[in-house]
């Protein structure tokens, strides 16, 4: 009686395994000791920071000779150098200082992270998912995640003011999204290689 001997599995048809198709990955899982992980996560130390106004003051004055694009702003970063790649005023806090002149809209757009706004100057509304707040100088406004909110400055003189986000953490975590101008399609995912902007409407290659 004759018997049907099935072939060993060899190296290389193991490999082609279609259940474990996929499993080398990209090639950049790493396993370390508990020694060497300590070591990687501790970063260098993050001084205080200051900024001077007259700075900030003449970089918003030269951003304020210019139209807005679509539905972008006018501000500047205020950036501690101290935690490079993360970009902040903290390693987890963004600073920035907007302007708008009298009669001109940010449309509405969102973002996941939080946006707490102080303003210095000027007068205004800035509407959050349909409720509209008016503003004037000493007031602040919290606009939630992912809420939509615009900005609409009235009144004689620019609006100027504070904003503070969570951005930087996002952005660290990979899980900063922005939608602008509103619609799924502009949807953004930021990180490197999905999207050169916040916005669908500006140029890419203007970046």
């Amino acid at each position: 009686m004759s018997q049907t001997v099935k072939d060993e599995p060899t190296a290389d048809t193991a490999a082609i395994d279609p259940a474990r198709e996929g499993d080398s990955g990209f090639g950049n899982a790493r396993v370390i000791t508990a020694d060497e992980y300590f070591q990687r996560v501790r970063h260098t130390n993050v001084r205080g920071c200051k900024w001077e106004a007259e700075e900030w003051q003449e970089k918003l004055d030269e951003l304020g000779k210019d139209p807005i694009r679509h539905a972008e702003r006018r501000f500047i970063s205020l950036i501690n150098e101290d935690h490079g790649d993360l970009a902040g005023a903290s390693p987890g806090i963004f600073i920035g200082i907007q302007l708008i002149h009298p009669g001109e809209l940010v449309p509405n757009h969102r973002h996941n992270s939080v946006a707490i706004y102080h303003y210095l100057q000027g007068t205004g509304f800035t509407t959050v998912e349909g409720t509209r707040y008016s503003y004037k100088k000493g007031d602040t406004i919290v606009c939630p995640p992912w809420a939509y909110h615009e900005h609409e400055a009235t009144g004689d003189e620019d609006t100027i003011m504070y904003v503070c986000q969570d951005m930087t953490e996002m952005a660290a975590k990979r899980t900063l999204f922005f939608e602008e101008p509103v619609g799924v399609e502009n949807v953004r995912h930021m990180v490197q290689g999905t999207s050169k902007s916040w916005s669908a409407t500006r140029d890419p290659d203007m970046e």
